[in-house]
């Protein structure tokens, strides 16, 4: 029997929302007890860790997000604002949005609503691949709602090294291990510079 165009484009769509979701949902699943992922790599991207912080948190979202951004930065700063002075002055929060927004200050807006110290970035369409693939960073049209992106939600940490600046650790699962993070950053604090 010889299916019709409009049942295979349905079932085609079925197969690509259902492979977009597992996409989102399964590495929860695998990571489960593993929230974070220990590297030493080097980033050659300007805008990551382009201020006097030695450590930078990054988190990769769009502006108006309301599933994914909006909870995830809404813990981030509850968590940064009860940390140590000491801290909070070595570190900083990068919001670098996915959606190339018309306004460019959107995603600086946007971040500032969570908390005043940190910054939302815009980047340019030529820049977003270097970024998102530096990072291995996922996103995508939603196939539920074509004003939205899905996105992988993780968070980094990046340390600058004398001139360098290296990728090291990025945290996968969500809510976020904080006492996990700020030992990590107090740990890369005292490393000795190389």
């Amino acid at each position: 029997m010889i299916m019709n165009n409009s049942l295979k484009a349905f079932i085609l769509i079925s197969l690509v929302l259902i492979a977009s979701i597992a996409i989102m949902i399964l590495p929860s699943f695998v990571t489960k007890g593993v929230s974070r992922i220990e590297l030493n790599q080097e980033l050659q991207l300007d805008l990551v860790l382009d201020e006097d912080n030695d450590i930078e948190l990054v988190f990769f979202g769009y502006a108006g997000c309301s599933d994914i951004c909006t909870p995830r930065l809404e813990t981030i700063s509850q968590w940064y604002t009860q940390l140590p002075l000491d801290l909070k002055n070595r570190l900083g929060l990068k919001f670098l949005d996915l959606s190339v927004p018309k306004d460019k200050k959107l995603p600086d807006s946007f971040a500032k609503a969570f908390h005043q110290d940190f910054k939302g970035v815009y980047l340019e369409p030529s820049l977003l691949r270097n970024y998102t693939k530096a990072f291995s960073v996922y996103f995508s049209p939603s196939l539920m709602n074509e004003t939205e992106i899905d996105h992988t939600s993780h968070l980094y940490l990046a340390k600058r090294d004398k001139v360098n600046k290296k990728l090291r650790f990025i945290y996968t699962a969500y809510p976020y291990d904080f006492k996990q993070i700020q030992h990590d950053i107090q740990e890369l604090l005292h490393e000795p510079i190389l």
